[in-house]
């Protein structure tokens, strides 16, 4: 069998070759490509919901892929690392359940931080699994949990010998990453498995200067957000595994519960999605790990004295007022039109401390000159503006 390559979007380019062919629809979904509905295509437009179709054998069975969903999904085990993908339209909530699921049964201990998510909770709650607690340590400064430490993890696993898992945030809702690489290990030590709920990681598998992704620190299963950080619809997400999981086996535990009637548009939005991480994903994300740079390194944004921030609040508040007042003498404005006048100027001033900032973030001879032109415009509306005041 032939490889395929991270160009290709199969699913997206199967709903593509079926819209060409015009099929008319006699079956469900019932707004027949937006006709039975006029208002719903209206909203979302014509070739959205042209493209909201069913299961059929053109575009495969998400229930049982076994072609242009299993293409996709081998792809997306591809760029993200793993021995197996599961493309999941149920939310993270789904893969996480599903890791659990395929993990432990009733009776059975799995080890968690406390700070896990409530799908965590409601996967325990449908198999009857116990859980065992590790209380992650808290940042006082910022009154945020952090991760679980691997003494802490190492504690509770010498407790429960007998567990079956360990469960690792990898971040957390607050971007804290415990030592995974050292659970993972410590864990396949004494015989456990170790899962990673990366709802909030997908860009570590894109990025040289990222903390490391779960498939990357050997852990066997990993729920991932695609539509976090991942660029794909809300609600579609991704389940990786390791190879020494049963693919059937997960298989199996995801039809559980997850829909017979996956949405397409959920599914091509995870294909493309894919397609732009594996193919543009480490540029996307050095861009976005140099403006943070950039932001963190304004030291008075985020870390400025109450005292200091009111006393500027203060200040702007003042400089609003006499530019009103300024405004009212000079043109005969009042109300409305003196504070729209006012806003437009200070918009304008505010402007050109936009384009300094884009200019330092974006180094290059095309910014420089975009850069200079719309300061001259700027600058020539805010003169514009002075005169007629």
């Amino acid at each position: 069998m032939e490889k395929l390559s991270q160009t290709r979007a199969p699913i997206y380019e199967a709903l593509e070759a079926f819209r060409k062919q015009r099929v008319v629809p006699f079956d469900v979904p019932g707004h027949k490509r937006g006709r039975g509905n006029p208002e719903l295509a209206e909203l979302l437009g014509e070739k959205c919901v042209g493209m909201d179709v069913k299961s059929m054998k053109p575009l495969d069975n998400l229930c049982h892929p076994i072609s242009v969903i299993r293409e996709a999904e081998e792809l997306a085990a591809e760029a993200f690392g793993a021995a197996h993908a599961f493309l999941m339209v149920g939310g993270t909530t789904s893969a996480v359940q599903s890791m659990v699921l395929s993990t432990v049964k009733r009776g059975e201990k799995i080890i968690l931080p406390r700070n896990v998510h409530r799908s965590v909770m409601g996967a325990m709650v449908l198999c009857g699994a116990i859980p065992v607690y590790v209380n992650p340590e808290c940042d006082d400064r910022l009154g945020i949990p952090l991760g679980m430490s691997v003494k802490a993890v190492e504690k509770a696993i010498l407790e429960n010998p007998d567990a079956k898992a360990v469960l690792v945030n990898n971040p957390t809702y607050y971007g804290i990453c415990s030592d995974l690489r050292s659970i993972v290990a410590l864990a396949h030590a004494h015989g456990m498995l170790c899962l990673a709920d990366e709802a909030h990681g997908t860009h570590f598998y894109f990025g040289d200067h990222l903390p490391a992704s779960a498939m990357a620190c050997g852990a066997d299963m990993a729920a991932v957000s695609m539509h976090k950080s991942g660029g794909s619809l809300t609600q579609s997400s991704l389940l990786l595994t390791g190879p020494e999981v049963h693919e059937g086996y997960v298989r199996q535990i995801i039809n559980l519960t997850q829909t017979t009637s996956g949405s397409y548009l959920l599914l091509s939005s995870l294909d493309i999605s894919r397609r732009n991480l594996a193919l543009r994903g480490k540029e996307i994300f050095e861009k976005v790990i140099r403006m943070a740079e950039y932001a963190r390194s304004i030291k008075s944004v985020g870390t400025m004295p109450m005292g200091r921030k009111f006393a500027m609040e203060t200040a702007s508040m003042i400089l609003i007022s006499r530019s009103c007042r300024y405004i009212q003498e000079k043109s005969g404005l009042r109300g409305l039109k003196c504070m729209i006048s006012c806003g437009m100027n200070m918009i304008f001033r505010s402007s050109l401390v936009i384009l300094e900032i884009f200019l330092h973030i974006f180094p290059s001879e095309i910014a420089r000159g975009i850069s200079s032109a719309l300061s001259v415009r700027f600058r020539k509306c805010g003169e514009d503006l002075g005169d007629q005041a």
